[in-house]
């Protein structure tokens, strides 16, 4: 069997799995399994792409039926993501509403680089930041970050805590599927205007089991969103990306929007147009964003996600 040959069935087989895994990433609604292919549509695409360009190389007339489908498997992975970028946030207008900036950083449990959290905090200063995987060996750092921020919500949940350099006129918990693992919801006037800022850490999907709690915290972020009286913002690792089930419904079910759907952020251990984005800052109601990034590395496996934003 001549190199060629072998190309050729490595092309093929590449085709079936691409094609194997796009269908699946629709089927993420009736199984937490198939829902994992979704994540990875971006790179699905691009792979596709690469491959049809390698066949067309390699034997472009013996290949032309492969070429083919994996054309459409890339086509079909573009057209998902170009349906879901309908659902980012428009640009801010030039004047009016008040501008804010808000941050959201899974500091990871196992992560002991505290001073790199509390560098970038000091440097960037978000008006309000959400922190989550917060567990007994983060409070001091959090703690110590009081000169900037008055206002903390410490120990209110398991693992995620809300911090801001201006007062909320309320702030509660809204009890989710999981003990102890509730959502931080705070209320701020901003020019007048109520802004409802929620915080939250759905559960991780790695284990099959845990993927209804995932789905069902989702569903009460949108749910929380809708009852906003106003101008709204949703941000934490959600441990899903815009291309799998439980976003997609999200954003048809509530007046949530991505502020960016390109920067990824998770994990840190690899390239950036490698990773995934499960880290979100959504905006609804009125909000609309100046600026949008993601953060550098800051010892955890998530990178932070911080916006400027502008409400009212």
């Amino acid at each position: 069997m001549d190199l060629t040959t072998l190309l050729h069935i490595a092309l093929l087989i590449a085709a079936g799995g691409l094609a194997a895994a796009t269908v699946a990433g629709f089927f993420g609604a009736s199984s937490g399994w198939l829902d994992y292919a979704a994540h990875f549509r971006p790179h699905f695409a691009v792979a596709a792409l690469l491959a049809a360009a390698a066949g067309l190389l390699l034997d472009w007339q013996r290949s032309v039926l492969l070429v083919s489908a994996l054309v459409v498997v890339g086509i079909v992975n573009i057209g998902v993501i170009l349906v879901e970028s309908r659902y980012r946030v428009a640009p801010a207008a030039a004047h009016g509403g008040t501008i804010l900036k808000i941050a959201s950083v899974n500091v990871n449990f196992l992560n002991r680089q505290h001073a790199l959290l509390d560098g970038w905090v000091r440097r960037e200063r978000p008006d309000v930041l959400v922190v989550t995987e917060v567990d007994h060996t983060w409070v001091d750092a959090i703690e110590a970050l009081g000169d900037l921020y008055p206002h903390r919500a410490i120990g209110r949940t398991k693992f995620v805590t809300m911090l801001s350099r201006r007062p909320w006129a309320s702030f509660e918990v809204v009890s989710g599927p999981r003990a102890r693992q509730g959502i931080l919801v705070g209320r701020f006037d901003v020019g007048g205007t109520s802004l409802t800022v929620i915080g939250a850490h759905p559960a991780s999907p790695v284990r099959p089991r845990w993927v209804p709690a995932r789905d069902a915290e989702l569903d009460v972020i949108a749910r929380l969103a809708r009852e906003a009286p106003g101008p709204v913002a949703a941000m934490g690792d959600f441990n899903a990306t815009p291309w799998s089930a439980p976003m997609r419904r999200l954003v048809r079910t509530s007046p949530l929007r991505y502020a960016d759907l390109q920067a990824t952020t998770w994990p840190t251990s690899v390239p950036r147009w490698l990773g995934i984005k499960i880290d979100h800052i959504m905006l609804g109601n009125g909000c609309a964003v100046v600026d949008y990034q993601a953060g550098p590395n800051l010892g955890s496996d998530h990178r932070p996600v911080m916006a400027t934003i502008r409400c009212g």
